[in-house]
């Protein structure tokens, strides 16, 4: 059984009490009442936390007042003995540190417990190991942000500028700044390019993050037939064929030695569930999620539209929830030529409610190597369409000067 890390959660609160203005919002950034595995400094830091939400001063003398003359003593020791209030940020990370271990190590006992009973199903059991993995997940939101909070939290990242998660194409990255939690559909017809241009876009991301890239149509074979091609510089038509030149060869057993340090696995998930997808990714603690495609996510429903709802809704809650970066990819409908909008999608209701962001693929199979990449909603950027070429025998799509942005 693990112990709480008395002296850090002691040093936390004498930290606030010394210095309220300046420790606060650091503290409630990151910890919650129940962090606090001491009752009775956890009440005494809610007293806190309250007081703060409320805009009021934090000091030993409001606090006392909040919290109750029974914690006069404790308030007292954790004002006089604090180590260092310049440490502060340190005592809150080792608080939470501890707070994420002995909640893990409790959800784990329960989770051996639930193997041990025959009842209980495969899903289960993946969904309790991923609560085990979540304990270490620090997404929560917070209740209730004061404006001194948030002004204070916008001046640090103007001041410390957050990277978003760079596609790689870029011109798309001037106009999309892709976070954290989003929640991105791309469409096209049949050979638009959907799967060649987020596998571009995975292979770049994997230089410095952890990738899933869910296949429910593809076998992975194939999907690695794609990726060497556009990594290596190699013919697709020679792959297929197994049929190299002198150069082909040496030059594909090269990129080896770059290609297997990128962080992406490709899951093969026909049938699967969105929460068969969002366990897996907790497991394995993706930060991005690619899904090749929506509407083959196996869903309840009466008829597609419903299915459809009821997946674009479970996908967007889940990049919510855990804040993983979720692009799935969508078919578009056969009518309505060449005039791609967010209406083109099939089953498009609610998909367009839910995505933070649209990108179609135009295609006319009269002029196979020309694409239009029209972004069709964007929350945090422009709109517009960018001019592109495919290489399909590389599998790479090369984007060009932007027009038409609004």
């Amino acid at each position: 059984m693990l112990k709480p890390n008395y002296e850090a959660e002691m040093s936390v609160i004498g930290s606030i009490l010394m210095d309220g203005k300046k420790v606060m919002p650091l503290a409630a950034m990151r910890l919650r009442g129940d962090d606090f595995k001491t009752g009775e400094l956890r009440t005494i830091y809610e007293a806190c936390l309250k007081l703060f939400k409320s805009g009021k001063p934090v000091d030993a003398v409001t606090v006392l007042s909040c919290a109750g003359d029974e914690y006069r003593e404790t308030i007292k020791i954790a004002a006089e003995t604090v180590p260092s209030i310049g440490h502060a940020s340190e005592y809150i990370g080792a608080v939470k540190e501890r707070s994420q271990k002995i909640d893990a190590y409790n959800k784990a006992m329960d989770f051996i417990s639930s193997l041990e009973t025959e009842s209980r199903g495969i899903e289960e059991c993946r969904s309790g190991a991923a609560r085990v993995v979540n304990c270490f997940n620090e997404n929560q939101k917070q209740e209730a942000v004061t404006a001194e909070q948030g002004y204070m939290d916008f001046i640090d990242r103007m001041e410390h500028p957050k990277k978003h998660i760079q596609t790689g194409y870029g011109q798309l990255d001037r106009f999309m700044f892709i976070d954290k939690g989003d929640f991105l559909v791309i469409g096209g017809r049949p050979s638009a390019g959907k799967t060649a241009f987020t596998l571009q876009m995975m292979l770049h991301m994997a230089q410095g993050r952890k990738i899933g890239y869910f296949s429910l149509e593809t076998s992975a074979e194939k999907v690695f037939d794609r990726l060497v091609s556009n990594y290596a510089w190699t013919s697709f038509t020679k792959i297929k064929k197994a049929n190299f030149d002198d150069d082909d060869w040496p030059n594909i057993v090269q990129r080896y030695d770059t290609f297997h340090k990128l962080g992406f696995e490709v899951v093969p998930a026909a049938g699967w569930t969105v929460d068969k997808i969002k366990s897996y990714s907790e497991i394995r603690q993706y930060e991005v999620v690619f899904i090749d495609y929506l509407t083959l996510i196996h869903a309840q429903g009466k008829d597609d539209t419903e299915r459809a709802t009821h997946i674009s809704k479970d996908l967007h809650t889940f990049a919510q929830q855990d804040g993983i970066t979720v692009i799935a990819l969508s078919q578009l409908n056969r009518d309505g030529g060449n005039n791609l909008s967010m209406t083109s999608l099939r089953q498009s209701g609610q998909i367009e409610q839910d995505a933070d962001g649209i990108i179609l693929i135009q295609y006319d199979p009269e002029a196979p190597q020309v694409r239009e990449i029209k972004i069709v909603k964007n929350k945090e950027g422009l709109i517009g369409d960018i001019h592109a070429s495919f290489d399909g025998d590389h599998q790479r799509f090369i984007l060009q000067d932007s027009s038409e942005v609004a």
